[in-house]
Order: structure tokens, then C-alpha cells, then sequence
């Protein structure tokens, strides 16, 4: 009996590598290599172990898809050599010229496995964003197909071509699609045009009617970016013509388009094409994280930490932008998603401890009268106010027991502002109004502790409030400047989506803004991408 089993299953074999162009020594070869691993073995066993990648004397159809795929690999920010190497390269060349049932094993086994890695770094990105950064905060999303399911389908003949898999991996986010022609068209310019470019240096502003050589390096380089070329009969005077590209390049980078050639428009125009390339790359990976937010039902409120902006998105239209500050590089807002519930009129504001240790109590020891001239207030655990008088500030340390809070009464001065839009999350972050209205004007607006400030609150709660019969311009501006807190439920609850994107396609055309917290850095570090000095 055992013979006659025996002689059935080489008689399986046999005809398996008829079918397969392979003979019973690779199919074996194969068996036994993929054995060593239970993902591949549950894979090639439902195949009967047939390799999907390669025949005797070279590559199957699949096997060539899948190499011919790997050349636009590079316009998605991955390097192809992470996929097949020198070593692949080595043995498919012994394989053409008659390689052993080993290799051909070996090649295949080792195949299959950067198909894999390459669907996961396609689909899900390259880098685990939980060991990137401690202020990424959104979970990285959960796959919409198994990787492990899409070879098997590859290997019993169900799908289309390999390239077709690989396009259904790749982030659906009009985003991703926009950087990845983006990406492709600086490759393309690069091989066309190696660039050689030295840094332009120059300390101070220039304006219109001023003349420097440097003005001429200016010219040079807008029309190597792709701006308009503007010729000129003196090209080292700063003529309007050159003004006009110049406010152009200042607003594609989120710098104030006032003109002038100072330091930030000097620090973004040394961004050459290698960290051009880089910055596309690193948040491509991003969006690989991230699931298609775009897509989402209902309304959203997105604010682009690096832009400094906040919008407010119905459907596939932005209806509400207005200028936002966010935290400082040593207070940086978190990247995260979370609803927005309710929204308080004239608020207290109750102080975190990190700024009651490390300012206001230090503030309280120097000046008795602080908390007076802030309009703040101290209150036991159950919100009863408590005599200050009667608190030894000198003595207080922060490793001691303070059973209080102080907080701030509603006032044009509260650092609140006069509202806050809350939507509950781990981190303590919110939108909020704010005293400081002259640092919206600034170019760069890394100002608070974290939360995020709005330049026009009312106008944000005119739209939140929009469908709501009892909340007009006046009734939002006597909720304003009420004397106590006036907590609004929102009806409608708006997914809130903070994010860190230094590159993006808007209406103004391309835009790229500075890594104000060096995230684009680390990143490139992790996907062993260079960046130069001069990176922007």
C-alpha cells in the first residue's frame, strides 16, 4: 500500500512539473524551503508547492510582471533594491544558464517574500509610525486585504497582472496620487538634468529697486524650479516683474507674500531637488499610515500643523479657512483624530500642571499680585474658591502635594480666548481662541503649549452653529462675552484630523512648507533617505 501511495504521489509530481515547466527535483527543492515557514508553506501547499515566479530556465509571466513593476517602485518613494538585489540578480543569471533545483528555490522563495514586503511598504508603509515619533498619535491602518491571501490568489492563477495588484495596494488618497506625479516628474528632471547647484548665500533683505549679484542667482534659480523665466536688461536689479515670482515661491511655501528676500525666503529657496525628493518621499509614507481621510462621511476640521492653517471641510469642499497657531518645538501638537462633541462659550481656564510648576507658580513667588493682575483664582478639588492669602507660595516645590488649581476667570484676556471647541481625546488638545492676535501675521506660528489657536473663532462657530435656529452673529457674540462658561452640544460632530504634511497639491498649485519639528528628518533617517544641510 505504501508503495502504490508512493508511486501516485510521483506521478502528482510528475505532472505538477509538466504544468509547471519545472522538474521533480525543483518541485521538491521548493517543498522542502518553503516547509521552513508556515505563512509559505499555507501558501504554495493550496498550489501544490508549483513555483509562481520562475520555470526552469528563467522567470514565469508573473516573474517578469513582478520585476518590470519594481522600475516605477522609486515614483512611489521605495528603492527597488529593497525588493531584488544583487544577490536575486545572481542567482536568476545561474538560473538562466541552467541553475541547480536549489537556486531555483531559493530565488523563488526569497521572490515571494519581498512580494510581500513590497505589498506591506506599498500598502501600509515602509516604517511602524508607533516607533517613529511619540507625538504620532493615529494607529496605522489596518490592512483592507491580506498580503499572505493576494499571493496564494497570484499563485492559483485569480488575479490579473502583478502590476495590477500592486496599484490596488497603493494608498487611494488623491494626496498620495498627486506626490507620486510629483515624485516621478523631479526624477525625470534629475536624470535629464543632474544638478549641480551651490547654495545662494546672502545675509539681509533685498527689495524692490535694490541691485545685488545675488538677484542674478535668484532669477537663475526660480526658472530652474519651473517658474516663469523673467528676462531683464540689468537681471541684478529687483525689478517687479521678478517680484511677482517671487511672491509666488513665498506663498507655494507658506512664507507672507509680501516680496521681500529675507532669511526664511533664503532658507526655502536652497531646498535643492535631492531634498525636494526627500520631502515628497516622507510624506508619501505617510499617507501609507494614514486611512483616506478624504473619503470620510460627514464633516471634518483639518489643521496641517506645518501650514498653519485651519480648514473646515463639508463634502469635498473647504467652506472655512482661517489662520491657527500650534505648539511650540518643545510643546509639539500631536498628530491624531477624534470628534468634536461641544464647543464653551466664555470659558475658564483651568491651568495644566506643567504651566503652573513651571510659570505661573514661579510667577506667583516673584509678584504677590499675579493672580489678581491675571484675573485668576484658586480652587479647592471640588471647585470652591480658596483664599489665596493663606497659601505659602515660597514654600511650595513641585515634588510637594498642591490640592489646588488655579484658574483663570472668562475675560478678553483669558489665555482661552472667548471660546474653545472641544473634541475629548487623550493629549488635552483643543481649539480655542486667544489674546495674542498679532502673532496670526507671523510666517511661522509655533507659539503655544500644545492646543490650537484660531484667528476667527466666531466665524468658526457661526459655521459649526450654522443649522442651529438660536445661534446667530448676536446670540454667538453675547455667548461671548458672557461672565460664565456656556457649554454647546454639537448636533452634527465633526471628525477633527490633525496632521504633519510638509508637501501636498493645493489650489495655488504645489506646496511645501518647513519642517518645523524636524519629523521629515527622522523619517528619512528611519527610510535611509539623506538630507542635506540646507533641508527645508
Amino acid at each position: 500500500m505504501e508503495r502504490y501511495t508512493k508511486w501516485i504521489f510521483l506521478g502528482f509530481l510528475f505532472v505538477a512539473a509538466c504544468q509547471s515547466k519545472v522538474d521533480e527535483n525543483t518541485l521538491k527543492a521548493i517543498q522542502v524551503k518553503v516547509k521552513r515557514d508556515a505563512v509559505l508553506d499555507s501558501i504554495y501547499s493550496s498550489f501544490d508547492y508549483r513555483p509562481i515566479w520562475l520555470v526552469s530556465d528563467g522567470l514565469t509571466d508573473k516573474g517578469e510582471q513582478f520585476v518590470e513593476a519594481l522600475e516605477d517602485v522609486e515614483y512611489d518613494g521605495l528603492q527597488k533594491t529593497d525588493y531584488f538585489n544583487e544577490d536575486m540578480h545572481g542567482l536568476l543569471a545561474k538560473i538562466q544558464e541552467g541553475g541547480k533545483p536549489e537556486d531555483i528555490a531559493r530565488l523563488e522563495i526569497l521572490m515571494s517574500n519581498k512580494f510581500l514586503k513590497l505589498s506591506k511598504d506599498l500598502h501600509m508603509g515602509k516604517v511602524d509610525p508607533s516607533q517613529f515619533s511619540e507625538t504620532w498619535k493615529i494607529d496605522r491602518k489596518e490592512s483592507a486585504a491580506s498580503l499572505e491571501v493576494l499571493l496564494k490568489e497570484i499563485g492559483l492563477g485569480k488575479t490579473g497582472s502583478v502590476e495590477d495588484v500592486l496599484e490596488e495596494l497603493r494608498p487611494k488618497n488623491t494626496l498620495y496620487g498627486q506626490l507620486r506625479d510629483r515624485l516621478k516628474l523631479v526624477l525625470q528632471t534629475q536624470q535629464e538634468n543632474p544638478e549641480n547647484i551651490e547654495a545662494i548665500v546672502y545675509e539681509g533683505k533685498l527689495e524692490v529697486g535694490d541691485s545685488d549679484a545675488v538677484i542674478t542667482q535668484v532669477r537663475e534659480r526660480l526658472a530652474s524650479l519651473g517658474y516663469e523665466e523673467v528676462s531683464s536688461e540689468e537681471p541684478s536689479r529687483y525689478d517687479e516683474k521678478l517680484e511677482d515670482i517671487v511672491k509666488c515661491f513665498q506663498a507655494r511655501h507658506g512664507l507672507m507674500d509680501d516680496g521681500v528676500m529675507g532669511q526664511d525666503f533664503w532658507h526655502a529657496i536652497n531646498l535643492n531637488n535631492q531634498d525636494l525628493t526627500v520631502k515628497l518621499k516622507v510624506n508619501m509614507e505617510r499617507l501609507r499610515w494614514l486611512p483616506d481621510f478624504s473619503k470620510e462621511d460627514g464633516p471634518k476640521v483639518l489643521v496641517n500643523i506645518p501650514n498653519f492653517y485651519m480648514d473646515y471641510v463639508e463634502g469635498k469642499d473647504t467652506v472655512f479657512t482661517t489662520r491657527a497657531v500650534v505648539g511650540k518645538e518643545y510643546h509639539q501638537t500631536p498628530v491624531f483624530t477624534a470628534k468634536m462633541s461641544y464647543l464653551v462659550f466664555s470659558p475658564n481656564w483651568t491651568l495644566p500642571q506643567g504651566i503652573l510648576w513651571n510659570e505661573v507658580i514661579p510667577a506667583i513667588k516673584k509678584d504677590e499680585n499675579y493672580l489678581k493682575d491675571h484675573d485668576m483664582m484658586v480652587v479647592d478639588l471640588d471647585g470652591n474658591e480658596v483664599d489665596n492669602r493663606k497659601i505659602k507660595w515660597g514654600k511650595l516645590r513641585q515634588e510637594d502635594t498642591f490640592p489646588y488649581y488655579i484658574r483663570q476667570r472668562p475675560s478678553d484676556e483669558n489665555a482661552l480666548g472667548r471660546v474653545k471647541f472641544m473634541f475629548p481625546n487623550p493629549y488635552s488638545i483643543y481649539i480655542h481662541d486667544s489674546p495674542a492676535k498679532a502673532l496670526y501675521d507671523r510666517d511661522q506660528r509655533t507659539f503655544s503649549h500644545g492646543c490650537i489657536r484660531i484667528e476667527k473663532p466666531a466665524d468658526f462657530a457661526a459655521k459649526l452653529l450654522a443649522s442651529e435656529k438660536d445661534w446667530g452673529t448676536d446670540s454667538i457674540a453675547a455667548a461671548m462675552g458672557r461672565d460664565e462658561e456656556k457649554q454647546v452640544n454639537l448636533k452634527q460632530t465633526p471628525a477633527v484630523w490633525i496632521l504633519y504634511l510638509t508637501a501636498w497639491n493645493g489650489k495655488g498649485g504645489f506646496q511645501v512648507r518647513e519642517d518645523i519639528y524636524d519629523n521629515d528628518i527622522k523619517l528619512a533617517k528611519l527610510m535611509g533617505e539623506p538630507v542635506s544641510r540646507y533641508y527645508f
